[in-house]
């Protein structure tokens, strides 16, 4: 399972989504991501939140932990350390 190890140290940049979107459907798009970065603009003192879902929904593939790839493409590309793998810690 994916976990949010720093949050604080999110930047809002979503990679994150868009390497997912690229490993299920080997295209960028928000749209088709099992991970969801919302940025507040009524409170961006909290930071960006990110939200991963395992479930398949209609736009949403749920994320596989990127089966097929050496690691989940979420945590490589992340520039910000915020991503890992539950029981792994870098």
């Amino acid at each position: 399972m994916i976990v949010v190890e720093n949050p604080e140290a999110c930047t809002g940049c979503l990679l994150c989504e868009m390497a997912c979107s690229f490993h299920h459907i080997r295209k960028y798009s928000r749209h088709h991501s099992s991970i969801r970065v919302n940025k507040s603009i009524s409170s961006p003192e909290k930071g960006p939140q990110i939200t991963i879902s395992y479930e398949k929904e209609k736009w949403n593939p749920g994320c596989n932990l990127c089966t097929g790839e050496d690691s989940p493409l979420c945590i490589h590309f992340c520039p910000e350390n915020v991503l890992g793998l539950e029981g792994v810690h870098s």
